[in-house]
């Protein structure tokens, strides 16, 4: 069957935007909610350190809402660090995997995004979304 033989690299996202370790919850969350991306790798160097979601972040906010004086973007952003909120080592996909491979990671229901890397270097992110766009064109 022809779907047997496509590769990650021929579905994932390419041109990836990716945090770097030192960015500010309040860049984060601008990038969120003026794009429709919801997951952001983090690499220094290009190469992949972790990945951090918007369900990553508002968990974040969420603690943050509780404590007892009013929490400011300042405040988030002083508290705010990339490494301690974003999914260090991450599952990754080859570009030369199989498809089927990203679709079953993708169907765990653990995450919607997983990055494509080669030795450690960042290449790609594969998402559901990428996933049911090349289903539908089968």
């Amino acid at each position: 069957m022809f779907e047997d033989k496509v590769i990650v690299s021929q579905l994932m996202t390419k041109n990836v935007v990716v945090a770097n370790p030192n960015n500010q919850i309040s860049q984060v969350l601008d990038f969120f909610t003026e794009t429709n991306i919801t997951h952001l790798p983090v690499a220094e160097n290009d190469t992949l350190l972790g990945i951090i979601s918007i369900k990553d972040v508002l968990k974040f906010i969420n603690k943050g809402l509780h404590i007892v004086k009013p929490v400011s973007v300042e405040d988030l952003d002083a508290a705010f660090s990339i490494d301690t909120i974003m999914t260090k080592d991450p599952i990754t996909l080859s570009p030369s995997d199989d498809v089927e491979k990203a679709r079953e990671l993708l169907s765990t229901g653990k995450f919607s995004a997983v990055p494509v890397v080669d030795n450690g270097q960042i290449l790609g992110i594969v998402s559901i979304k990428d996933v049911i766009r090349f289903d539908n064109t089968l």
